[in-house]
């Protein structure tokens, strides 16, 4: 198994370059998907994990079903540091631990597994794997907003805001292996694809 790293901050393209190496045969662990996981309230943990947020960002972080709304605990976490560490200490050790148990599941086979995985960089504490090669992937802070914009539909200000709470790519650039950059065209992001998959081939 090689374990390879996609990371970038929000809006850099990591699910475009996941999504063209998953095309090429690569298995994805998603954090993304993840962290959804371990909060939805028909997986073991989901109820335990739920009931500990509501318990630190209060009730209204949860929508009538039971579910988490993402939307509304970003909106409460971006805003206040001491409240967005302590949801951290909850969702984390979680989020962990079940990306490991992924992860094991393709221990002893022949398989190319990407961990598509936001802010990981110079100051990320240790995780419990290593990764055999780290990828980066970067983008114009004014191209990412765009995208969030036309693709996500945040307004200018909650673009901004969590392009700026994601700090500059000095930190992630200082742990890569592999940069990607995809402010250019489709084409010039599909050929990185292509050179990278050569890469972890060879």
């Amino acid at each position: 198994m090689k374990l390879i790293a996609v990371t970038g901050g929000i809006g850099a393209g990591k699910s475009t370059i996941s999504r063209g190496l998953r095309e090429r045969g690569a298995h994805i662990v998603d954090a993304d998907a993840t962290a959804r996981q371990v909060v939805d309230p028909a997986d073991p943990r989901g109820p335990r994990v739920l009931a500990a947020i509501a318990d630190v960002l209060g009730a209204e972080v949860r929508e009538p079903d039971g579910t988490l709304n993402r939307e509304r605990v970003a909106a409460v976490i971006f805003r206040d540091d001491d409240l967005r560490r302590r949801y951290n200490a909850i969702i984390h050790p979680e989020i962990m631990q079940a990306t490991a148990e992924e992860i094991d599941t393709h221990r002893g086979s022949d398989h190319i597994v990407v961990h598509e995985i936001p802010l990981l960089n110079a100051e990320t504490e240790a995780l419990p794997w290593t990764y055999d090669l780290v990828v980066t992937v970067e983008a114009d802070a004014a191209e990412r907003m765009r995208r969030l914009q036309d693709d996500r539909g945040y307004t200018a200000e909650h673009a901004a805001a969590r392009v700026a709470a994601q700090g500059g790519e000095d930190l992630r650039l200082a742990i890569a292996d592999v940069v990607i950059r995809t402010d250019g065209t489709l084409a010039d992001t599909e050929r990185s694809v292509d050179e990278l998959w050569r890469r972890l081939n060879d």
